[in-house]
């Protein structure tokens, strides 16, 4: 059942639709996450911004447990199986990470459309569940019961994260900091790239936030003007570390666990701090 639905995506696939799931199905990437976390951190609420960090984090190591424990083929590897492009996401399949993804950032904007009262946030969150999950399937790199489960996994770690954030009692910060031994031993154990990213951002971010909370005490409150100032310098320099240091350290694990520690120190302290200076006379 599954690969027939694969087979019939390749029969419907035109060139308008490859470049709409292709465009779309990068909402479920890390670049997203990056962007998202940023936004809500710097100019929203720092305390929201970590509720939904520490989710997306908990449930991409759920993610590449289970797909390191089953290690199901993607459906591209299936002869006669095409992707659009050539496009091919290393890993395995099951389950989809860009569905969780998905899932997460959907569940965020729902909750925060009942917050803040922006309503049209439920409707681009009933878009990211939907479109980025059939994109999985459409481009050949999941099967439709990979994507069904990650959404179903993320909606359910969601629910339970974020009550468990509720209760931690303005001392998340001091409760996030115990999750960092537990990456440190996957890692010993089990060297995959997605990992070790994953632990790398989550860690830097952790300790970040932590400092930042104690000792810097940024104030997100600011000029519409100066927020995009904000946001625009934010995303390029963090985009500079991610980018920039590919091209001096070698291509390795341990490298990407630096970049993405660097990644998260930045966007929780190195960002606020700056901000808290050089916009200071903006709020």
């Amino acid at each position: 059942m599954d690969l027939r639905i694969i087979e019939f995506m390749g029969l419907i696939r035109n060139p308008a639709l490859d470049w709409f799931f292709y465009i779309t199905t990068n909402l479920g990437d890390q670049y997203a996450f990056i962007f998202i976390a940023a936004i809500l951190y710097w100019t929203f609420d720092k305390k929201y911004a970590h509720k939904f960090a520490l989710t997306f984090m908990a449930s991409a190591i759920i993610n590449t447990g289970l797909k390191e424990l089953i290690k199901r083929p993607r459906p591209y590897t299936v002869d006669g199986v095409e992707p659009p492009f050539g496009y091919e996401t290393q890993g395995y399949s099951f389950p989809s990470g860009h569905a969780q993804a998905a899932g997460v950032l959907g569940y965020t904007f729902y909750d925060l459309s009942k917050k803040t009262k922006w309503t049209w946030l439920k409707w681009v969150a009933l878009f990211i569940v939907i479109v980025v999950p059939l994109s999985r399937v459409y481009l050949a790199q999941h099967y439709l019961s990979d994507v069904i489960v990650g959404l179903l996994l993320s909606i359910i770690i969601s629910i339970y994260m974020f009550k468990l954030i509720d209760k931690m009692n303005d001392k998340e910060e001091i409760y996030t900091l115990y999750a960092i031994p537990l990456f440190v031993i996957l890692m010993i154990f089990v060297q995959n790239h997605d990992l070790y990213i994953a632990a790398g951002g989550f860690i830097g971010f952790a300790l970040g936030y932590f400092l930042e909370k104690r000792y810097v005490k940024f104030s997100v409150e600011a000029k519409p003007m100066t927020q995009v100032l904000k946001v625009l310098l934010g995303i390029i320099i963090a985009l500079a570390i991610k980018e920039g240091l590919k091209l001096i350290f070698p291509d390795i694990l341990i490298f990407d666990f630096i970049r993405y520690l660097l990644i998260g120190g930045w966007a929780a302290l190195g960002a606020p701090y700056i901000f808290k200076y050089v916009f200071k006379n903006n709020h």
